[in-house]
């Protein structure tokens, strides 16, 4: 792939085709099951897709409707997204930990006409709403059956469509090429619906030219992806547009062989597999790094104090690189030795010592986290991409070993611009923008204007030209786990309560939300204790219905009003949301406790016994 002038021919259903011409016995992608790894050809995937497109047209699925799915990330998320791309229509990707309310509101909004689920929490969850949601006409379900559904919802199983997929193929065995030459780069191929809200959802849509553009991007983090074998561990949730991007898409352009399974194995995947790519939100790294910094502290007296020398020299090889300055000849030579036998070593029992370069997005990479995986020999690097953008307009390509803050540079193709507007907001001009919010016009006109996005996030450039993130216009908390919350929604269902004055919920690079909550003056309870049981109860009410990641985990009550003069509230009363987080940040510490990010980073600045 020529990355500064790649231009897409065919729409991702076409390439797949291609694709299964060209290479039919090559692996496409494997999965894990039990502790088996298994293995699927790019034959096989195209005839799965096959025959569930051409069921999914037998049951009236047509041009431009869109299918929802709601699955773990599994080569069936995969073959369904593509198969509804066969038949021109739009997927849509749904958190397996959704609530009723939230598919309900996301079906609504998109005019759903399928659904696909994984398992009978799911299909049980779309079966309680279907009957207001008026578009939907098939539920279909991956591992087990639907359950009863209101007319004139029709309920089958994947087995049984892709049964009649492969009834209507051997009629008409050109019928698959025939519903993908339809198709157009510039038809919409996927909506990701923004996460974190319980208002308005938006449903960022993109089309199949600027999939291939953003996928064009994150071939850039590996330049030679496209003729040499790369693996990948896939368990992170599809309907996020980063695993989606790599996960499924990537593949189709690359020589990126995914290895799916459930989130809860990944730790013994990343062990069989041995992945030689990754691109994951921070806190998994964070977790990881502070597991093998666990591991560490048990090793033998020896073998501790080898580490402890191997850690003196990695850090003054990793600040020589930070500086722009190389290692002298003896550094270097210790650093290799310490490389191979003690933090290659180190790293295999995570299953990471084949991967020599690694990327992080969607949230604040702590910088001793970034800082410790370097030291370790991992050329860890943040880049820059949101919904609209679905890849990477900046990160650091062909930057090795960057100093942790910055998210890097401009992708190297001249179709791609950023620039920083005079209040610091970062705009960005490239093909793989998103092309709006599906039937939004005017929160697409507020953010495309005059042919430039504008992201919402600060940025300040240094002196050598990397950028660095230093805030956001509005307030929105981007967890640890890279999920974007409008923080809100959950604070206007709080203050519903006659006990609640105000709330504010905290949580941004953190591993969960919480919140302050300020109660009403003439709450009437008998104790304090009273007070903060009824407290607790209405948290619970409005926990209820959020997803998982916008849950309030805990909560502390605030010990004086907020006040004007301390400026956590504006002149007409507004709620300084900055302020009042340093105000009673002791108060947010005790609801969080230890800190992996504060451990890891004693870790790396303590010198060794």
């Amino acid at each position: 792939m020529d990355l500064t002038n790649f231009e897409p021919t065919r729409t991702l259903p076409g390439l797949l085709v291609d694709r299964s011409g060209r290479e039919p016995d090559t692996v496409a992608m494997r999965y894990s099951r039990e502790g088996v790894v298994q293995s699927i050809t790019w034959r096989s995937y195209a005839n799965r897709v096959r025959d569930l497109a051409l069921g999914l047209a037998a049951h009236g699925v047509r041009r431009g409707d869109r299918v929802a799915v709601m699955s773990s990330a599994r080569p069936e998320w995969v073959f369904a997204a593509l198969a509804v791309q066969s038949v021109g229509g739009v997927v849509i990707g749904v958190y397996p930990t959704n609530s009723a309310a939230e598919i309900e509101q996301l079906l609504v909004h998109s005019e759903a006409v399928a659904f696909l689920g994984e398992t009978a929490t799911e299909l049980t969850k779309v079966a309680a709403i279907a009957a207001r949601t008026p578009s939907l006409r098939l539920v279909l379900g991956i591992d087990d059956a639907p359950p009863a559904l209101p007319e004139p919802v029709t309920a089958m199983t994947w087995d049984a469509l892709c049964d009649d997929g492969a009834r209507h193929a051997g009629e008409n065995p050109d019928r698959l090429s025939e519903l993908v030459a339809a198709g157009s780069l510039d038809d919409a191929a996927v909506l990701f619906y923004t996460s974190g809200s319980t208002g308005a959802p938006k449903g960022v849509t993109h089309t199949h030219r600027t999939l291939q553009h953003a996928i064009q991007s994150f071939a850039g983090l590996y330049p030679d992806i496209a003729d040499r074998r790369y693996d990948v561990v896939g368990f992170l949730p599809l309907a996020h547009v980063a695993p989606a991007l790599v996960l499924v898409f990537t593949p189709l352009l690359t020589k990126l062989v995914v290895t799916y399974c459930r989130i809860e194995a990944y730790e013994d995947v990343l062990r069989s597999v041995r992945p030689t790519s990754a691109l994951w939100p921070p806190r998994f790294y964070e977790k990881l790094a502070g597991e093998l910094i666990a591991r560490t502290k048990s090793w033998p007296w020896f073998r501790r104090r080898a580490y402890d020398a191997a850690m003196w020299v990695g850090r003054r090889v990793a600040e020589r690189r930070w500086s722009h300055r190389r290692p002298s000849v003896p550094m270097r030579i210790a650093y290799a030795a310490a490389l191979r036998t003690v933090f290659l070593p180190l790293r295999a029992t995570a299953g990471l010592d084949r991967l020599r370069v690694a990327y992080t997005a969607s949230a604040a990479m702590p910088e001793s986290v970034l800082a410790i995986w370097q030291i370790w020999g991992l050329d860890l690097r943040e880049n820059y991409g949101l919904t609209e953008t679905a890849g990477c307009p900046v990160a650091h390509f062909g930057q090795p070993f960057p100093r942790p803050g910055f998210i890097g540079r401009v992708f190297p193709d001249p179709r791609f611009q950023v620039k920083v507007a005079d209040d610091g907001e970062l705009l960005i001009s490239a093909p793989l923008l998103f092309t709006g919010y599906w039937r939004n016009p005017a929160e697409t006109e507020a953010v495309l204007r005059d042919g430039w996005f504008h992201t919402g996030d600060l940025v300040e450039r240094a002196p050598h030209g990397d950028i660095r993130l230093i805030g956001r216009k509005k307030d929105v908390i981007i967890t640890l786990g890279g999920k974007t919350i409008n923080p809100q929604p959950i604070e206007t269902r709080l203050k519903e309560s006659s006990l609640i004055d105000e709330a504010i919920v905290v949580g941004d690079a953190r591993k969960y939300l919480t919140v302050l909550l300020e109660p009403s003056a003439s709450t009437d309870a008998p104790s304090p204790d009273a007070v903060v049981e009824r407290l607790r109860a209405e948290v619970a009410r409005v926990n209820a219905d959020l997803a998982r990641v916008e849950q309030l985990k805990d909560f502390r009550v605030l010990p004086r009003p907020l006040d004007v003069e301390r400026g956590e509230r504006t002149a007409n009363g507004k709620i300084k949301r900055t302020a009042v987080v340093n105000s009673f940040a002791a108060l947010i510490e005790d609801m969080y406790g230890a800190n992996d990010d504060a451990a890891i980073a004693d870790h790396v600045r303590s010198k060794p016994s």
